[in-house]
């Protein structure tokens, strides 16, 4: 990366201590990707991860629980969420195109950079119907804090085997998209509704509910 920026600074027309950039066309082979772990909250622990964090409302003065059943209801990703403005809701649906990253802030993308539109179930509702509008976004807090407020507040709920996982707030995503499964929902709606492809549904998801049972036949 260092060697290309060089060639590239030498080879512009101002500085011309090289004709042209010999590695302009090369790329760098990127490393092969892990399969990311998929981790589903169990329903019998789902209400108490919400109620940990519903304990500390005053933290930011966020009430981080919303965030959290927002993310469990629409299976929309951590900074998905964070992105979302009043002006991408219409007729029971919200619009996601934005994408919240911790290292280049808003992004008028999301991460597959593509558009879905995903409807609001009732919680949902109630939900939108309890925040505030005094800003353009749904949930104007500081992403970190939400993360560091999660993993805080669930750490003694693990060390007291209230729970089985130590859950990220990514696992929400997961929890949500291995319900619709459960839920009878076609894979190419979940896909959608998702943001994903069908093909990483079945590889990922389809296969991580702890709810089915073996029936007798």
């Amino acid at each position: 990366m260092y060697a290309k920026t060089m060639y590239k600074w030498a080879a512009q027309e101002d500085v011309a201590l090289l004709e042209r950039n010999p590695i302009a066309s090369f790329k760098m082979p990127k490393a092969p990707q892990r399969d990311e772990e998929i981790v589903v909250i169990p329903r019998n622990e789902v209400g108490m991860v919400l109620a940990a964090l519903s304990a500390k409302q005053t933290y930011r003065h966020v009430d981080w629980a919303a965030y959290t059943e927002f993310m469990l209801q629409t299976a929309m990703r951590t900074g998905e969420v964070r992105a979302l403005m009043w002006d991408d809701i219409k007729d029971g649906k919200v619009l996601v195109h934005r994408n919240y990253t911790l290292t280049h802030g808003l992004k008028e993308s999301t991460k597959t950079n593509k558009k879905r539109w995903v409807p609001l179930n009732a919680k949902c509702q109630a939900i939108l119907e309890a925040l505030p509008q005094s800003d353009r976004f749904l949930f104007p807090w500081d992403r970190v804090a939400f993360q560091s407020y999660f993993r805080k507040k669930l750490a003694p709920l693990k060390q007291a085997e209230l729970i089985s996982h130590l859950y990220r707030p990514y696992d929400c995503r997961h929890t949500a998209i291995s319900r619709w499964i459960e839920a009878g929902i076609p894979v190419p709606q979940v896909a959608n509704w998702a943001g994903n492809t069908s093909e990483v549904i079945f590889k990922h998801y389809c296969n991580t509910t702890q709810e089915y049972e073996m029936p007798v036949l």
